[in-house]
C-alpha cells in the first residue's frame, strides 16, 4: 500500500484515530517499571503502526503520533513534575513541560518512516520505523538535551531474561527487539486481512518462525546466561550503604538557622549510623547524594572534617560520599553560570560532587557530576542561552551545577591494603548506559550509584531508576550498590537479580556481599556499536528511498 501525502488532502481527526493512539500509549505506558506488565510493550506500537500507515497528511500524523506519545509521557513521567507532592511552583512547571514538549522530539523518526513508507512500501516503512526509532534514543543520549529515561529497552527493565542481550547492544538491543516483533506482527496482520497471504501459505510460515525466533531465542539464551553469570565469582567485598530519609526540601531550605540545625543532625547522623556499622565489618560505607549538604572540604569547615576522619581512623571503614564543592575562578576565566563571592574579587561555580575518605589518609579526588538533569540542575548549553541562567535558578538551591570534566575511578584500601577500584556515578547520570560504561573500561572492579530520590514522593520515578540499575550490571557484568538518601537503596548482582533491597521513604542502614570483577563485557569493549548501526540504517533507508523517487521519476519521462 503506497500513498503519497499532500497538502489538498483534509483527513479528519476521527474517535477511532484517537482511540488507536491511546490504546498504543496506554499500553507502552504501563510496560515500564513499576508495572510488571513489561509484555505489553511487544503490541503497544501495532495500533501506532495502523495509524501511520493510515496518514494521509503531515498534520494528522502529527496529531496521532502526539497524542500516542502524550498519553506514553503522562503515564511514565508525570511525577516529574512532583503534582502530588508538595507542588513546587518551579518544579511543576518543568515537569509540564517535559510532558508537553518531549513529545516533539520523536517526530523527526516518525515523519522520517512515513516517507520511507510512501516510496518503498509496507515492509520496508515498518522496518523504517523501527530503524529511526532506535537511532532516535541513541541520538537523543548524546548533548546536553539528552534525556534517555524512557528509551523503549528501558520497559524490559523486569524481564531479566531477555534483557541478557544488553552485555552486547545495550538498551538499544532491546528497544530493537520490542520493534522488530511489533513490526513483524503488524505486517502478518495486515496481509491476512486483506487476503495477500493465505493462512497456510510459506511467507505465513516464515513470518510465525520469524517471532517465535525474536520472542524466544533471547529468552533462552538470557536463562542460560543469568546461570552462568551467577556461577562466576570473585574477590568478596563487604559494603554497606545508609538510607538517612532526609527531606530534600527541608535540606535545601532558605532559613539558614534552621537549615545548619539540619546540617549538623544530618551529620550527626551519618557518622553515628556508621559507627554502627562497625560490627558488620564493611570495607566501605556509602553515603547518599549530597549526604555532606555543606561545602566540608572548605577551609572554614575543617572542625566538620576533623570529626569525620576522626571517626573513619576509629572504625577503620572508608566513606564514599556525596558533597557539594567549589571551584574559584578570577573574572576572566570563569564559566558563565559562575557567581560573584561577596567580596566581588572573584567568582566561583558550585559542583555536585563525591568522594572517599579513607583511614589514616587524606581524601581522595573529587569527582564532579557530569550529566546533569536538563533546566533542574543546569541549563542547556549555558554559554549559548546565558539570558535563562537567572530567571531559572530553582529556589531550592540546587540548580546551576557546574559540569564536571572527567570520569574519576574511585580508590580505597581494603583491611588488607589491597586497592580496589569502583565507579561512583551521581544520580541521573546511571540512565546513560555508554557513560557508565567509560568507568568500567577504566577500571572499575563495581559501580557505584548515589543518589537523592525523595522529591517526587510515592510516585514510580525511584522505582525507573531502581530498575535501570539491572540494566547497568547487565551491560557491564558488574554489582551494582545504590544509595538513595530516601530509597530505593539496593545491591544488584552482575545478571540483572537484585539482592538486597530496602523501602521507599525508610531510614535505613544495609550491609551486604559483593564481589569484584575484573573481565570486559562485549558492550564494555565495543561501545555503542549497536546504536551506531541504527544510524547507518537510517542513512541506507533514506538513500533507497531516494534512489526508487529518481527510478520511478524516469519511468515517467
Amino acid at each position: 500500500m503506497k500513498q503519497r501525502t499532500s497538502s489538498r488532502i483534509r483527513q479528519p481527526f476521527t474517535w477511532n484515530d484517537a482511540a488507536l493512539a491511546v490504546a498504543g500509549g496506554a499500553m507502552l505506558g504501563f510496560a515500564f517499571p513499576p508495572s510488571p506488565f513489561y509484555t505489553l510493550a511487544y503490541v503497544a506500537f501495532i495500533p501506532v503502526l495502523l495509524l501511520v500507515e493510515r496518514a494521509q497528511t503531515v498534520l494528522h500524523l502529527a496529531r496521532t503520533s502526539y497524542l500516542f506519545l502524550f498519553v506514553l509521557h503522562v503515564l511514565t513521567l508525570s511525577w516529574t513534575g512532583g503534582f502530588i507532592h508538595l507542588r513546587d511552583p518551579w518544579m511543576m512547571a518543568a515537569g509540564g513541560a517535559l510532558l508537553v514538549i518531549h513529545p516533539l522530539f520523536y517526530f523527526p523518526s516518525i515523519m522520517g518512516a512515513r516517507w520511507v513508507w510512501n516510496r518503498l512500501g509496507r515492509a520496508w516503512g515498518v522496518a523504517a520505523f523501527g530503524v529511526f526509532w532506535v537511532a532516535f534514543e541513541y541520538v537523543h543520549s548524546l548533548g546536553e538535551l539528552s534525556f534517555p529515561w524512557i528509551t523503549l529497552g528501558n520497559s524490559q527493565a523486569y524481564d531479566l531474561a531477555r534483557a541478557q542481550i544488553a552485555e552486547f547492544t545495550s538498551t538499544y538491543g532491546l528497544s530493537a527487539l520490542v520493534l522488530a516483533f511489533n513490526g513483524l506482527t503488524y505486517v502478518v496482520l495486515m496481509n491476512l486481512s486483506t487476503r495477500a497471504w493465505a493462512w497456510r501459505g510459506r511467507q505465513l510460515r516464515w513470518a510465525a518462525v520469524g517471532l517465535v525466533a525474536i520472542f524466544i531465542v533471547p529468552w533462552a539464551y538470557g536463562t542460560w546466561r543469568m546461570h552462568t553469570v551467577d556461577e562466576e565469582h570473585g574477590t568478596p567485598l563487604r559494603i554497606g550503604s545508609l538510607q538517612p530519609n532526609v527531606d530534600p526540601w527541608e535540606k535545601w531550605g532558605n532559613d539558614r538557622i534552621n537549615r545548619w540545625r539540619s546540617y549538623d543532625h544530618q551529620f550527626d547522623w551519618h557518622l553515628n549510623a556508621t559507627r554502627a556499622l562497625a560490627p558488620a565489618r564493611p570495607e566501605i560505607v556509602l553515603w547518599a547524594e549530597t549526604a555532606i549538604p555543606f561545602h566540608i572540604l572548605e577551609p572554614g569547615l575543617a572542625g566538620y572534617r576533623y570529626r569525620l576522619q576522626s571517626m573513619i581512623d576509629s572504625v577503620g571503614i572508608s566513606v564514599f560520599t556525596g558533597l557539594p564543592t567549589s571551584r574559584f575562578f578570577a573574572a576572566a576565566d570563569a564559566p558563565v553560570t559562575a557567581r560573584p563571592l561577596p567580596s566581588g574579587e572573584r567568582l566561583y561555580e558550585s559542583y555536585n560532587s563525591a568522594i572517599v575518605f579513607e583511614p589514616a589518609n587524606p581524601p581522595g579526588p573529587i569527582y564532579r557530576k557530569m550529566v546533569l538533569v536538563p533546566f533542574a540542575e543546569r541549563i542547556p548549553y549555558a554559554s549559548t542561552l546565558r539570558f535563562l541562567i537567572e530567571p531559572l535558578r530553582w529556589n531550592v538551591g540546587i540548580s546551576s551545577w557546574g559540569i564536571g570534566q572527567d570520569t574519576i575511578v574511585h580508590s580505597f584500601r581494603r583491611s588488607d591494603g589491597t586497592p580496589t577500584h569502583f565507579g561512583g556515578m551521581i544520580c541521573y547520570e546511571s540512565v546513560f548506559p555508554n557513560f557508565v560504561r567509560e568507568f568500567t573500561k577504566r577500571g572499575a572492579e563495581f559501580l557505584v550509584v548515589i543518589t537523592n530520590d525523595s522529591w517526587w514522593g510515592n510516585t514510580p520515578g525511584a522505582y525507573q531508576h531502581a530498575a535501570y540499575a539491572s540494566l547497568r550490571a547487565i551491560e557491564n557484568r558488574r554489582w551494582v550498590v545504590q544509595s538513595a538518601n530516601g530509597g530505593i537503596s539496593l545491591i544488584v548482582r552482575p545478571s540483572g537479580n537484585v539482592d538486597l533491597r530496602t523501602d521507599l521513604y525508610t531510614e535505613r542502614t544495609l550491609t551486604g556481599t559483593i564481589e569484584l570483577r575484573t573481565g570486559e563485557s562485549p558492550y564494555v569493549r565495543w561501545g555503542d556499536v549497536f546504536g551506531k548501526a541504527t544510524l547507518v540504517g537510517t542513512i541506507g533507508l533514506i538513500l533507497s528511498a531516494f534512489i526508487s523517487m529518481r527510478v520511478k521519476g524516469k519511468r515517467h519521462v
